[in-house]
């Protein structure tokens, strides 16, 4: 489906931080004759979105009425996610209007859209972000060349699914389509480990005397501290939605953490040789995962 084709021609966005405004920044450059209208509970941030011309139309609450041929994105955090989903399906219900979300969580959300609007909720994730967040940082660009995954339940309607990929790929980014249950489990090892391993790393560096390890670090450990500045308001949620998952990628790690002691209590020069052949031969495949879509 051409995004010229797309059956709305509006959208709502429910809370105007990175996501939230950057998906209003990317739909009004690639379709300019929208109407967008921004939903968040921030008068300083729907101020923002107005002067800068983001939206068209500014709301603290969710509207009483919504009317057809539109697409609503819900861009809260994952706690928030839920009640506003549970409130918005009985405006929305049998009308012809699209609604999805954004959270990095997706069997709960998606299971709940199941049950309050299953052919009208399409549970999604763009595989894009700052470690800042706020409107302030929100970029139209933020999402292109990115994955955007979405969640669809087996019974989704074609007709129901492929506007909402148009539109995504109008953005810039690539759809992958993936089971929910799928995506926590795989974002609890690409996504959630790997920021909590940096608040771990970070409370690591910070008891064994700062100013003289960062006096003397180098380009690599800037690349991952950069994640310590991200926020809990969005990560608390993630992390204990998605504790199942994470608990078995966290105790593969204290494997791993084991293995690794051993190797270097006993010497094992030959032991690290093979780890560090392994590894590069895993970042080899990797290099080469990233090509193939999830759709699998």
């Amino acid at each position: 489906m051409a995004a010229t084709e797309l059956p709305f021609q509006r959208l709502t966005v429910i809370g105007l931080g990175l996501i939230g405004g950057s998906l209003a920044m990317a739909a009004k450059e690639r379709f300019p004759h929208w109407h967008i209208t921004g939903v968040d509970p921030n008068a300083e941030t729907l101020q923002y979105a107005l002067r800068h011309g983001v939206i068209d139309q500014a709301a603290l609450e969710l509207p009483e009425m919504f009317e057809d041929n539109q697409l609503i994105v819900i861009a809260c955090h994952l706690a928030p996610s839920l009640s506003v989903l549970e409130a918005l399906a009985p405006k929305v219900r049998s009308k012809n209007i699209w609604v999805s979300d954004i959270g990095s969580c997706k069997q709960k959300i998606a299971d709940l859209g199941q049950a309050l609007l299953p052919d009208q909720f399409i549970a999604g994730h763009p595989m894009a972000g700052k470690e800042h967040c706020g409107i302030q940082h929100a970029t139209p660009l933020l999402f292109a060349g990115k994955s955007y995954l979405l969640c669809p339940h087996a019974q989704t309607p074609a007709e129901r699914l492929e506007p909402l990929q148009a539109f995504i790929q109008a953005l810039g980014a690539s759809v992958k389509l993936i089971d929910a249950a799928k995506h926590d489990r795989y974002m609890a090892y690409v996504s959630h480990l790997p920021q909590l391993y940096v608040i771990m790393l970070t409370q690591l560096l910070y008891k064994n005397e700062p100013g003289h390890l960062v006096a003397y670090h180098g380009a690599g450990l800037d690349d991952q501290l950069r994640l310590a500045a991200s926020s809990y308001s969005m990560w608390g949620d993630i992390l204990l939605q998605n504790a199942d998952n994470l608990e078995e990628a966290l105790l593969g790690l204290q494997d791993t953490l084991v293995e690794a002691l051993a190797l270097l209590r006993h010497q094992d020069s030959e032991g690290l040789a093979a780890w560090f052949q392994r590894a590069n031969e895993m970042h080899a495949h990797f290099v080469g995962f990233k090509a193939p879509s999830l759709n699998r």
